[in-house]
This record gives structure tokens, sequence and C-alpha cells, in this order.
């Protein structure tokens, strides 16, 4: 069961106490209201406030590279000894206060009222800045409830009603402002791998201020900020934006009040030091929850709480659950919290009491019915239960585009052609779905239109945009050149996500080496690796293929992923044409190396898919099981993709495949609606069993096959 606890500490300070109200009560979102009630107060504790002035000098004067500005950096380091010390002086005046008998009938309905099995949502609300600084993670209570979390609120809230995201995916915009002496590309990397889980990123790297015209423009579920940035008194934060500028948050108040109140936005996560105005000046802003440091903050532990509170959260677990993994593994499975004792207490929710608590699910708002759907579902099944009916309806998976809740649920146009096309990668998915659909629903005329030799994702949006598609198909994001030439157009580019795909690097099967990491692979395409030799193979030249940059979304995806934006070299790249003769280069030439879509590369005969290195070390094969030698090679006996590897992520080189969807104002153009309803189809169980079939992990379910 999901309990919400909030302890509202009114007027007062450390030196008279503070008056103390208890409320518990059933977690419904955002609604809910108190069962029980206790009123009770805080004596006057002097000895915390000094506690927590004395760790927090000696925290800041720890030697590391903080996510603050360079002028802050004190000169008189001090050991972590010292801050251990310090820190069990802190949390030993804290958990004295919190057994005060002042204090006392609140933590036995506490006891009393709560199970530790319930999850528990615990919301400090009060205004004094000395109370939002402290670690109150640190009060032995909570070492009864191990699925309980704190969150900081304001005293006086109120409600928004944010419009949702009108596509599939979370959308997410992030800003990555000044990096002097620290290293945000890790945060970036980890954020675009979200893409697997259905996230869109938008990077806004060393904005100006009038790059920040995209969050007045588009709707926003997550905002996200890495870099240098500070605070003044607890009540204001700046944000160092590029190398030269900083902003306080106030001068985007009118920008920032849009992009919750219009555009949605649910979350925001300032992954950079001394957050504590910034959560102020947000929460002015009513934003329904928030991520930040309590103070500044090592950039090693930066990047390692963003790896580790992301993983849960995309994976369904709520944002405090998250939150509370990440703190733990933080604390214990690295050295980071002997370096700087207390740093696992720095990340802090900050909630709206009034708003639904975040999860990943709830961010991938689906698109509300219309009315006439909705009534003639009721007609439908009017006699029937309302819950079962519900079930039945909309959350059963539909396996067959015959199924008569597919025009319901999907908005099917008619009496129109419709001409589509794209990414190459896709070409396995065309047929099967283009078929099943002229079978089951003749009205929805599409054609597709074959990518010329040099086609692929880039054509098929920039024929969109000349508005010879109605929508296209797309293994990479569009580009923000593409997103402000569609916004010139009168619409926006809307990717949905409804498969995963990955990279494979093929080689000549003759080569014998286990394996490659990306970072070799960045070397040999940009020309700082050249004999096989240096990465443990034969001395022999390597000989790299590629498609173009301006031709190719998987090329794109390797130019960002892989490459880290650094050009092809072109005096070692050879350059082709399309997959088949990249392969058949590498198939004659022992030397030779080729990346593509693994559904192409894999369960060929004449080449070898290497194994990648992840994280921990292991080498991950992009197929199942031992490879199949070449002279075994061929029908029914192949090397078979290794979805399970894709979808848990295992594997390094994964991206999603999109629906490029035109989005007007409003819902009545026909190109968009053929498009969004390509994407639901797509996403219903039979979509994903042909994305399923084709060698793609689907991003929902997919039914079993016919």
């Amino acid at each position: 069961m999901s309990k919400v606890v909030e302890l509202t500490l009114g007027t007062g300070n450390f030196e008279t106490g503070f008056p103390v109200i208890l409320e518990i009560s059933e977690d419904s979102q955002g609604h809910h209201r108190a069962g029980i009630r206790v009123h009770a107060s805080l004596p006057p504790a002097s000895i915390v406030s000094s506690n927590y002035i004395k760790w927090q000098d000696i925290f800041h004067r720890l030697e590391t590279k903080y996510r603050r500005p360079p002028e802050f950096i004190p000169d008189n380091p001090a050991s972590p000894e010292e801050c251990r010390q310090s820190l069990e002086n802190l949390k030993n005046s804290i958990n004295n206060w919190l057994k005060s008998s002042e204090f006392r009938p609140i933590e036995q309905e506490l006891l009393k009222s709560l199970n530790t099995s319930d999850e528990i949502r615990v919301i400090v609300r009060t205004s004094d800045p000395d109370l939002r600084k402290l670690p109150w993670e640190s009060w032995d209570w909570f070492e009864h409830f191990d699925n309980s979390a704190v969150a900081i609120s304001p005293l006086e809230h109120r409600q928004q009603n944010p419009t949702p995201n009108r596509g599939s995916g979370v959308k997410i915009i992030a800003i990555f402002g000044s990096s002097t002496d620290i290293n945000i590309d890790k945060d970036r990397e980890l954020l675009e791998n979200l893409r697997q889980a259905g996230a869109y990123v938008r990077i806004l790297k060393s904005p100006k201020r009038q790059d920040f015209e995209t969050l007045w423009n588009e709707n926003w579920d997550i905002l996200f900020f890495a870099g240098h940035s500070y605070s003044h008194n607890g009540d204001t934060g700046y944000i160092y934006i590029n190398e030269k500028e900083k902003l306080a948050l106030s001068e985007l108040k009118h920008t920032l009040r849009k992009v919750i109140k219009d555009g949605g936005l649910q979350l925001a996560i300032f992954n950079s030091c001394d957050g504590l105005g910034i959560a102020s000046e947000l929460e002015r802003l009513h934003i329904p929850q928030m991520i930040v440091m309590r103070e500044p903050v090592p950039d090693q532990f930066a990047q390692e709480f963003l790896r580790y509170f992301l993983k849960p959260f995309s994976q369904g677990k709520s944002l405090y659950a998250s939150v509370r993994e990440a703190r733990q593994k933080l604390s214990e499975l690295l050295d980071i919290e002997s370096k700087f004792p207390g740093v696992s207490f720095l990340p802090t929710i900050f909630q709206n009491p009034a708003a639904k608590t975040v999860t990943w699910k709830s961010l991938k708002s689906p698109q509300k019915l219309p009315r006439w759907k909705i009534a003639t579902a009721g007609l439908v099944v009017g006699t029937v239960s309302l819950l079962g009916t519900y079930w039945w309806l909309f959350e059963r998976p539909i396996c067959s585009f015959t199924d008569f809740r597919t025009k319901i649920l999907i908005n099917i146009p008619q009496n129109q052609k419709f001409e589509y096309g794209g990414s190459t990668t896709w070409i396995p998915i065309v047929n099967p779905v283009g078929s099943a659909i002229k079978k089951a629903l003749p009205e929805f005329d599409l054609k597709y239109v074959t990518p010329p030799q040099h086609g692929g994702s880039g054509w098929g949006i920039g024929e969109l945009l000349k508005g010879h598609l109605a929508f296209s198909q797309s293994s990479r994001l569009p580009t923000d050149e593409e997103r402000q030439k569609a916004l010139a157009q009168g619409f926006a580019l809307d990717p949905v996500a409804v498969g995963i795909d990955a990279v494979a690097v093929a080689v000549n099967p003759s080569l014998n080496i286990p394996g490659l990491t990306k970072a070799q692979i960045k070397n040999i395409y940009t020309g700082k690796i050249r004999n096989w030799q240096e990465v443990g193979g034969p001395n022999l030249p390597i000989a790299p293929y590629s498609r173009r940059l301006e031709e190719s979304g998987t090329v794109q995806y390797f130019f960002v992923d892989v490459l880290e934006r650094e050009p092809l070299n072109p005096q070692v790249v050879k350059f082709i044409d399309n997959t088949t003769v990249g392969l058949g280069q590498v198939a004659n030439n022992p030397g030779g190396i080729y990346f593509g879509t693994a559904s192409e590369i894999v369960p060929q005969c004449n080449i070898r898919s290497l194994p990648l290195r992840d994280q921990q070390g292991n080498f991950i094969a992009p197929y199942k099981g031992s490879p199949v030698p070449p002279q075994s090679c061929g029908k029914p006996k192949r090397n078979e993709i290794n979805l399970d590897a894709f979808e848990k992520g295992d594997y390094p080189l994964t991206r999603n495949l999109f629906v490029i969807v035109k989005d007007f104002q409003g819902d009545n153009n026909p190109e968009e609606k053929a498009g969004r309803a390509y994407a639901d189809l797509m996403l219903t169980g039979e979509g994903q069993a042909k994305a399923k079939e084709a060698g793609f992990v689907p991003t929902h379910h997919a039914c079993p096959s016919h």
C-alpha cells in the first residue's frame, strides 16, 4: 500500500523551535486527504544548525572537481576523515533532536500507523531555508521503513493542469551548459541512451538565450540541466548556460512558466551544484517535481547518480524509489561516499503536494479518445461490467488489424492516397506491415516509395518537408535544422518510437579478435587506429567502409553515439552506396570493417558480426549463443539476432526506429492523421509482432506470431 506522510514545520527557528503537524493519508496521487493528524513540536536545537554549517564548510573544501564555477573553489583543502567525523556529529544531533519528548507523539504515530512494507512518500513542508538543507534521510526512523523516501515541499502551492505530451514517447529537453573542468558528455550519453526506452531527447549544447525559444514552441515532459550552477541565499539560482554567460532562473521566468503551465512540464532535473535556490525559483512557478543537489556536487558523483537513477526510473519505478535506489547504490557500491562523506544525501526531490507523482509510464501519456469513439464503445458494451469492459476494449492487445477495435481506437483516414518511405533500416518491416494493412484496412490507401540508391532517413525527412511524403520512417531523430524547416511551414515533426534496433559491426570471417570497444571503433573510423595489430589482431591494415553521413540515419546515429561528433576520416574511410556493397567489400577484404543495422548484418554468412565490450568489460554479441561458422551458415542455420541483449540495453549500440509525423495545430490535417494512424498500427500487438519478426525489439507488447 502507498502512503503519504506530511510533516509541516511552521514558523520558527533553531533558537526557538518549530511547531509540527503530522498528516498520514493514502497516496491518491496529488489528491490525498489526511486520515490521521497529530500536532507536536520540535524544541530549540542550535547544535543542529551549527553542525550542519561545520560539515558544509569541510565538505566544500574537499579536493575534487565540483560542478560549480571555478571562482568558488577554496584554497584550504580539508580531508575526508575531517568530513566523516563532522557528518557523524550532524547525524547524531539530528537524531537527538527528532527523539525529543516534544516530537515523540509524531514518531509514535508513524510507528503505529505505517507498515514496513508500505511504499511511503515523506514530504517535509517548510519555507525555512535551514530546514530545507538538512539531510532528513539520516533520521533513524527510515531504517525501519525500507520503501520510504523524502521530498521537500513549500508551505504554499498551487495545482497546475498540465497539457499532456501528444506523442507516445517521453520528451526531454536537455541543456548542457558550461563544462569547464568537468565532464558532462557522460550525462549526454546517458540521456541519449533513453531512446531505447521510448524517449525523444533534444540537446541544447552551450546555448544562447535565443535558443530557449524551443521551450515556447514545443511541449516537454522533462527539463534536464548539466553544467555549472550555484545559489544565492537559498532563493535565487544561477546556471552557466555556456562558457561566457550565466542566467538567474528569474530571467527565464515567463519561459519556464509557459513550459510548466501550458507545455505540460512534469519534472526538472538539475544535475549540477548547489540547487536549493534553483528549487525555490521553480517552486514559485508551481512545477510538479524536480531533483536538485543540496550542495556543490563532485563531477564523478553527478555522473554516477544520473546512471543509477535513470535505469530504474525508465524501467517503471517511481521517482521516489528511483532516487532512493540511486542513493543506496552510490553509498554502498562505489567509494565516492568514503571520499566525500555525506555526498549520497545531496540528490533531493522537491514535490508540489498537489501534483501526481511522475513515472515513466505516466509521461508516455496516450492521446485522449475522441468522444464519438467513447460513445461507440459505450453502445457496444453497455450491458457489460465497466471494469472488465475497459480492459477488454482498451487494454487487451490488438493482435490483428482485423480486430473491430482497430477502427474504434485508431482514426483511420479514408478516400485519399498517402505516400511514405525513408530509412532503409525499415525495409524488412515495410512489406509485412503494408500487406497486413492493405488486407485488413483497404480504405487506408498507402503507397510505399522506395528510397533511391543513396536514400535513407535524411532523404525521407527531406521528402516529407518537400511535401512529397505524408509521413516518413527514420532510424534517427530529426535534426534541429529539419525541425526549423518544418516549423517554418506551419507544423512540427513528431517522432514516434515504434521499435528498437541495434547497430552491428561486421568484419571478415578470417579476422581473429574477440571484439571491440566503442572507443576502438571510434579510433578506427577517425584514423587514429589503422592496423588490426593495435587492437589485438594480426599485422594487417584496417579498411573501414561506411555510407555517407548525409545519406544515412545509421551513420548519423554512429556519428553521435560512437564518434562523439568527430568526423569520419576521409583519408581512411572508403564510402560506399549501401549495406549490400559494404558487406561485399568486407567479405573480400581480410582487413575490412563495416557497420550497419543488426537485422541486415547478423544473419549474413560471408562476414562475422563482432561482439562489443560493455561498460563492465564484458563482450556482448549481437547474435544469440555461439556464432555459426561460415562453412555451416545457410538455410536454415544462420546467426539469430540477440533481441534479449538489445531489449535489456546490455548491447552498447542500440537506437529507436521512428515514424516521423507531421504535427499540425489541431487534428484535422489528413497527413497528420495518416502518420498517426500508421504509428498507432505499428504499436498494436500485431504491429509489434511484425517488428519483432523482422529482427527488431518491440517497444510495446508483441502478440505471438500467427
